[in-house]
């Protein structure tokens, strides 16, 4: 029979930890006082708003200690890790300013040589051993628990050699199990304030590698913060009870234990938890609209946006279960829905949406930070010079999203107009089919001018479209061309009218010069600025919300103003 815990070697722990192999402290070239942080996500689609706030916290105490912020991905589930996923993160990252320390990022994927050595090493030495159940077999186990009223823990099974054999010699797949030593683990937690127990009663041998060769998170991630050097590992409170299963780890292999700290998790303002799964349950909701609407089946959502049937129907009839990014613009486009349409929860939403990364920046810090007082509105110089572990608390956080839209309503009052112009670059980068790509640096700061008081720059863009796009591209709103138009005999139809002639024979075609004009035929008329101004929206926008009229007219100029007013009056 084989031992639970192997063969035990001279000078060995009990528990089975060898105290003669010499520690592994990869990080002591660094000085004790060096404090080393990272971010490690996993590319599977876009940066959702808690992992940037994760990668925030830490970038702010490595900058706050003058320390140092690392990048990692674990991209070692291969059949959701994509390419583009990553590009987009680290886009993302780049986007909110979060710049790395580490000249190579380091990618799990391309370490499989490094995990497997320590993994040898683990199974020579008896802290490590193959398992050879079968995922239906470990289904009977739980179920067995189950009926007992206990909770399943998995223990090392006691396997002959012969059964070692005759399950190779089937091919049977292999895991790869640490053998975790039976007693109470306790750490402390920095942002909890306490310390985190875990009984011996609930211990369990644990998967560190797949059968298809890949390590799991729970291993690489305690190889590759001690080669990194990490002193603090700031994460959410979904792997709080996985640290036990790190610490284990780090003492059979003889790594220094970083400091950890789990941080609060963030909500929606129902008290629901904020996740990606907020827009497959959108797009979910759709989708079954969409069928019952043409009373259809998922073979038939399946064969609209080109993904295979059985891949749709678990994902219709499972909750829990996520489509990748492409897949979901797929199904959105079947079912008709658009990025608008959903919540916004990944930073690539509020990137397209128009918000500047510095405001927010300054709202996620305070999901779980408070630097004292009533103090809300930081600059980033200021969130570093403030930050301290201490006074990230312990409650969970509500994510309001009428909080943030104040908040960058202020900021982009606050900032330059030079400032305001590279964020419509950076907005216009994440939205390229908005008429205003073909602006210049001041044409944009014509705009931004023109229009203060936005909230979003997509508000601005969305406001001002109208001035880049082709004559005939402009669609006039019915509900507009009814009230100011068509109203009291066509009143505004003979304004527009009146306005094309008057407008044909200015020189001067400067804002100011076309405000005295148009004044004087109010003035001339008895007629309110109103009365004239909306007709004019209409006609040379299609609606009547628009930047001041004059300054409208001025950026269009003269010929394309009177070809507008031409085209909507022949269109009546």
């Amino acid at each position: 029979m084989i031992p639970r815990r192997g063969r035990q070697r001279q000078g060995a722990r009990p528990g089975g930890f060898s105290s003669a192999r010499p520690c592994l402290r990869l990080a002591d070239a660094m000085s004790e006082q060096a404090v080393v942080t990272r971010f490690a996500p996993s590319p599977t689609g876009y940066l959702h708003v808690g992992g940037a706030r994760t990668a925030l916290f830490n970038w702010l105490l490595a900058r706050h200690t003058g320390g140092r912020f690392l990048l990692r991905i674990e991209d070692t589930d291969l059949a959701r890790s994509t390419e583009q996923a990553c590009r987009a993160l680290l886009e993302d990252l780049r986007w909110l300013g979060l710049h790395w320390d580490n000249p190579q990022i380091m990618y799990q994927s391309r370490r499989l040589e490094v995990y497997n050595r320590v993994i040898d090493d683990l199974i020579s030495r008896g802290l490590a051993y193959r398992a050879y159940e079968t995922p239906e077999e470990l289904d009977a186990m739980r179920r067995e628990a189950e009926a007992r009223r206990e909770v399943f823990i998995y223990r090392r099974r006691a396997l002959s050699d012969e059964q070692v054999r005759r399950y190779e010699a089937e091919g049977r797949p292999a895991v790869v199990r640490f053998a975790m030593p039976v007693r109470e683990y306790r750490f402390t937690d920095v942002i909890l304030g306490k310390e985190v127990v875990l009984p011996a009663g609930q211990v369990q041998d644990f998967v560190i590698r797949k059968a298809d060769g890949m390590p799991t998170y729970h291993f690489a991630v305690v190889v590759d913060d001690a080669e990194m050097g990490i002193t603090h590992v700031l994460r959410g409170q979904e792997h709080l009870l996985n640290t036990v299963n790190h610490i284990a780890l780090q003492e059979a292999l003889g790594y220094r234990r970083p400091v950890y700290g789990h941080l609060p998790i963030i909500l929606n303002m129902d008290g629901s938890k904020m996740g990606k799964r907020d827009r497959d349950r959108k797009i979910r909701h759709h989708a079954h609209l969409w069928l019952k609407a043409r009373r259809g089946a998922a073979p038939d959502l399946a064969a609209a946006c080109g993904l295979p049937a059985e891949r749709v129907a678990a994902w219709l009839d499972d909750e829990t279960r996520q489509l990748d990014v492409d897949e979901q613009k797929r199904v959105m486009e079947a079912v008709g829905l658009t990025e608008s349409d959903l919540p916004e929860i990944l930073v690539h939403d509020f990137r397209r949406n128009g918000y500047l990364p510095e405001v927010l920046l300054n709202f996620l810090a305070l999901l779980g930070w408070n630097p004292g007082g009533d103090r809300e509105r930081m600059t980033i110089e200021e969130m570093i010079r403030l930050f301290d572990l201490k006074d990230v608390g312990r409650a969970n956080a509500r994510f309001n999203r009428e909080k943030l839209l104040a908040f960058n309503t202020e900021g982009c009052a606050a900032a330059s107009p030079q400032r305001l112009v590279a964020a419509m670059r950076d907005y216009l980068a994440a939205n390229p089919d908005s008429p205003l790509q073909q602006a210049d640096d001041t044409a944009l700061e014509r705009i931004i001018t023109m229009k203060p008081g936005f909230r979003t720059l997509r508000e601005l863009d969305v406001v001002s479209r109208f001035l880049f796009m082709p004559d005939e591209g402009i669609c006039y709103d019915r509900e507009a061309v009814d009230k100011v138009l068509r109203k009291h005999d066509g009143q505004g139809i003979a304004v527009l009218r009146d306005m094309h002639t008057i407008l044909a024979g200015v020189e001067d075609w400067s804002a100011a010069a076309l405000q005295a004009v148009i004044n004087d035929y109010c003035a001339g008329r008895s007629l309110p600025l109103g009365k004239v101004a909306q007709p004019l929206r209409v006609a040379v926008c299609g609606t009547t919300v628009s930047p001041p009229i004059f300054e409208s007219l001025a950026f269009l100029g003269r010929q394309r103003t009177l070809a507008r007013i031409a085209r909507c009056l022949s269109l009546l």
